[in-house]
Formats: structure tokens, sequence, C-alpha cells
């Protein structure tokens, strides 16, 4: 099975806007701090903030972090669906094809890659057409 790779992510885009609310991060704390606590905020600490380049790439490594993450999902799903398909008896991936039938294709789903090589097969002949349904083969006895 062949699936579209995703484009890694270039990196995070640094911005002024992100620099400038870093840099107003510790007052901004402060100030929640002074709202939450009125009688004793000159006694609590406030975080000690990163400095611009830390806070970079931290931001960075977290990013990173994030989109492997979801990389290594979608590809344990793409791995997982085409076993679990197949695992099914013939009956169960007929009834599931044809649910997938008239249904607007997505370019990110597993399973519409199943439809679709199993009508290259069919085309084929290979594989048996699936029973429509609605034509009572969908019913269980």
């Amino acid at each position: 099975m062949r699936f579209d790779r995703t484009p890694k992510v270039e990196g995070l885009r640094w911005t002024s806007r992100m620099q400038a609310l870093h840099l107003s991060r510790q007052d901004r704390a402060r100030q929640k701090i002074e709202r939450a606590y009125p009688l004793f905020s000159d006694q609590i600490e406030t975080p000690q903030a990163l400095s611009v380049d830390e806070e970079r790439v931290r931001r960075e490594r977290l990013l990173c972090q994030s989109e492997q993450r979801m990389r290594d999902l979608y590809a344990q799903q793409w791995r997982r669906l085409p076993r679990e398909y197949f695992a099914c008896t013939s009956d169960v991936r007929a009834r599931i094809m044809g649910g997938l039938e008239g249904v607007a294709r997505s370019g990110q789903s597993c399973l519409f890659r199943l439809r679709d090589r199993a009508v290259q097969r069919r085309g084929r002949g290979e594989v048996p057409a699936a029973p429509r349904a609605g034509s009572g083969h969908d019913r269980p006895d």
C-alpha cells in the first residue's frame, strides 16, 4: 500500500509578535498573580522566563516533536487499517466496500485507497464485484 508523503514542517516562523509576547510574558504572569492573590502578591515569585533564543529553540523542538508524533500516528493507522480489513471475512469486506460506494473520496483515508485498489483488481478480473447495498446481500441471516 502506498500513500502520499506528508511534507515535513520546515521549522518555526518566529515573528516579531511572538517575540513581543514572549518578552511581556513575565509582566503578564505578575499581573495574573496580583489579581489572584492581592494580599500575597509581593511574596510570590513570578516564574523565571527564558531568553528569546532559548524560547525559540524550545518552541521549534516542541513543534518538531508534535509533528513527528502526528506522522507516527498516521503511519500507524495506515499500517493497522489494511491489516484489520484483510483479516475480515470476504462478506464483511464486501459490505465495507459497498458502504464506500458513492462516498466522496478523501486523500488521507486508507479505506478509500483500499476501495480504489479493489476496483482496479476487479477491473482486471481478479476479484468479483461486491454486492450493492440494498440488494438483500447486506442483511444478516
